[in-house]
Parts: structure tokens; C-alpha cells; sequence
């Protein structure tokens, strides 16, 4: 079947054409883009925080008031550490992914004249790296001497930090960051005795690098205490929720406990959004497709009803079945090919306007040939049903038609 005597035929149905081949085009710039924020959003929610996840759990609190308190801090986590089946327990201020941070940027040179980029804050007391289950690969950790206080400014009083690696490179690329030394103001000074492998930020923004983090040492103060953090065994995870929660209410009558649960829970909690968002755009997809695909059939199987008699004269005169089903495919890959070229452009128009009131980043090139041989394959398998009933009518029977 030559591939001139489908051109010649699509004119006579041209406004049928148009229909489908719009059809094809929204769903083509609606497909690519979806699918695009879909993978955005899995990576996102598929981040290595850094932490040994398994097995830490939290209990997040109104804390204990100023720091004429502190000492509560202290006895509370004690108390905590004194319960069957706590392997280390610490307050702390975030967790990656608390969705709660404290940023700030740091000057390299002691006269305020050189700035780094936005930096996560994360503070905790003696043992908090080890709870996190944070591997030091280069220098050390904090020493008991280091864990000291913190100002009205939310900064530590301790000299000591210790920073991602990431962060490490940014900030003193090709050189050993040990010893090292970048500055929050003029009097506060701090001295890197430590680099860890990774630990995002408590939250994530576009604007921010999630691996630019560091780690600052303080004793128990008023200020880490609405976050406790501990490290048990998974099994006994649930039991020592229920324990540590009712030993602190115990302890301190007045405390409120604001949330609890386990790691997992929290990351799940703060991508909900993101999955709500994936499991939507998936449906959205798949019923475009569904649409699309019963949109082609439905042309498919009008077009075999309405030429029943030249289907037939060409079978009489030497056409095979295979003829035939030829015909419809390269019909529908013709039509499904002008309305993936409307497509492209309808695509890069809805990525503009994503990008404009939503912050989405350029949809690459690569998505499109994806998405072209999606409908490609999906227009193929539509019409491959009416198109061999056609190749089945016997020739006899289709001339009888009228």
C-alpha cells in the first residue's frame, strides 16, 4: 500500500483529522510535562538525607521554658536514656526534612568582606552525630569540652563546627577544610574540626543547596529542648514512643507534646504533598491516554464502517489483509505524527507558563522524543483492532455494500 494514497485520502476528512490531531497535541504537551514534574518530584522525595533513618525516633515539644530550665533538659534526657531499649538519646535542633530550619551564611574572611552561600544550622547535644548515625571522613568529632552555649542570636558559643563535605568543597575548594575557619559576625569565629559525608537541611528550597550544612556542639539549653531524638532498636520502636512520651509528661506535667513518631513518619509526612501531587499527575496521564486511545479506535472504526466498499474493490483486485492493516497504520501514524509536531509547541507553551507562576525549571528536550513514542505506540495498538477487522472483510461482501 503506497504511502501517497494515504496523503491522498486525509484531505477528504479534514476536519476529523484536525479534531484527533488536536486531541494528540494536548495530550502530548500534557504527557511530557507531567511526566516531567512527576520524575522532579520522586528524586526529590528519594533524597539521602545523610541520618541512619531505621530506628530513630522523636518527640517534638513545647520545650522547657528559658534557661533558668536548662538543667531539665539534662535530667530529661536521663531520664530517656534510663528506658529498656534506648540506644542514645539527645535534644537537638532540626531534623533533615523537619521541615523547620535555621539558615545563615557565612563569612571567610575575618573582615565581613567574603561571603559563602546559605548555610543549614543544625545544633544538638553531646552524642547527637552518633545518634543521627553520622560517620565522620574526615577529622573528628566534637570533644565534651566544645559543647557550650548559645546566645540571644541563635549562636553557638562553642568555637567547633563540622560540615558536609559538599559544603566543605563550596567553601574551600581543593583544600583541606580542617582547621579552617569562617565567621557568623565579627566576634563569632568557628574553627572546622570535622567533615561528614551528607546531612540536608531541615528543609528544602529551590534557592538553597540542600547539602550545605553544619553542625555546631551545645550543652542543654532551653533553646534544643522541644526536640528530643533517640536511637532504638526498630522493633521496640513503637513501645518506647508510647514510654518515652508518657516519662516526659511524667517529669514535666506541663509539657505539651506537639507530634511523635518515628523518622519514617516524618520524611513521610513532609513529602505527603509531593506524593498526593505524583499519584494525581499519574491519573491525569493515564487518563489522557485513555482518552486519547479510545479517540483514535473510535476514528479507526468509523473510517472501516464508511469505507466497507473501497476496502473491498481493493482486496478484488489483489490486496492483501496485510495491505489493508498497513494502510490504517500508516493512516494513524501520519495523524499522530501532526499532532505530536502541534504538540511540541503546545508543550514548551504549558512548560512557560509552569514556569512562570510555579518555578518549574525548562522541560529538557530529551522528554519529547520519549513522549512522541508513547502516542506513537499508543495510536499503533488503538487502531490495530479496527484496522484487522477491516483486513477480515471478505472482498465479495464489502463490494455488495452500498
Amino acid at each position: 500500500m503506497q504511502l501517497r494514497h494515504v496523503l491522498a485520502a486525509l484531505p477528504r476528512h479534514k476536519l476529523v483529522c484536525l479534531l484527533v490531531a488536536v486531541e494528540i497535541a494536548v495530550a502530548f504537551a500534557i504527557l511530557c510535562n507531567a511526566i516531567f514534574i512527576i520524575r522532579g518530584r520522586v528524586q526529590q522525595m528519594q533524597i539521602t538525607t545523610g541520618i541512619a533513618e531505621d530506628g530513630l525516633i522523636y518527640i517534638h515539644n513545647d520545650g522547657v521554658g528559658d534557661d533558668a530550665n536548662a538543667p531539665l533538659v539534662a535530667r530529661n534526657l536521663a531520664a530517656l536514656r534510663g528506658l529498656g531499649g534506648v540506644q542514645s538519646a539527645v535534644a537537638m535542633f532540626p531534623l533533615p526534612l523537619e521541615n523547620m530550619s535555621i539558615n545563615f551564611r557565612p563569612w571567610l574572611t575575618p573582615d565581613m568582606k567574603l561571603r559563602g552561600p546559605a548555610v543549614g544550622m543544625f545544633v544538638g547535644t553531646p552524642g547527637y552525630l552518633d545518634t543521627l548515625g553520622l560517620k565522620i571522613v574526615q577529622g573528628r568529632d566534637f570533644n565534651d569540652a566544645e559543647y557550650d552555649g548559645m546566645d540571644q542570636t541563635m549562636k553557638t558559643l562553642s568555637p567547633a563546627a563540622i560540615v558536609t563535605r559538599d559544603l566543605a568543597d563550596k567553601l574551600w575548594p581543593g583544600q583541606n577544610p580542617i582547621g579552617k575557619t569562617f565567621w557568623r559576625s565579627p566576634s563569632r569565629g568557628y574553627t572546622v574540626v570535622g567533615v561528614v559525608e551528607r546531612l540536608v537541611r531541615g528543609y528544602l528550597r529551590k534557592d538553597f543547596v540542600p547539602e550545605y550544612s553544619a553542625m555546631f556542639p551545645v550543652r542543654p539549653v532551653s533553646f534544643v529542648s522541644s526536640l528530643y531524638v533517640m536511637r532504638v532498636a526498630p522493633s521496640d520502636r513503637d513501645r518506647l514512643l508510647r514510654e518515652s512520651s508518657d516519662l516526659l509528661l511524667k517529669l514535666n506535667p506541663d509539657m505539651l507534646i506537639d507530634a511523635s513518631g518515628s523518622y519514617a513518619d516524618m520524611r513521610a509526612d513532609y513529602f505527603r504533598q509531593d506524593a498526593s501531587l505524583v499519584w494525581l499527575l499519574a491519573l491525569v496521564c493515564v487518563a489522557m491516554l485513555l482518552v486519547t486511545a479510545l479517540g483514535i479506535a473510535g476514528l479507526a472504526n468509523f473510517w472501516v464502517q464508511q469505507r466497507g466498499r473501497s476496502i473491498g474493490i481493493r482486496r478484488a483486485i489483489g490486496a492483501t489483509r496485510g495491505d489493508i492493516l498497513r494502510y490504517f497504520q500508516a493512516e494513524n501514524f501520519l495523524i499522530v505524527g501532526f499532532g505530536i509536531a502541534l504538540g511540541v509547541l503546545l508543550a514548551f507553551v504549558l512548560n512557560l507558563l509552569l514556569m512562570t507562576h510555579y518555578e518549574l525549571p525548562r522541560l529538557p528536550l530529551s522528554y519529547l522524543p520519549v513522549g512522541a513514542l508513547v502516542l506513537w505506540g499508543l495510536g499503533q495498538l488503538a487502531v490495530l483492532g479496527p484496522a484487522l477487522r477491516a483486513a477480515a472483510v471478505p472482498p465479495l461482501v464489502a463490494t455488495r455494500s452500498t
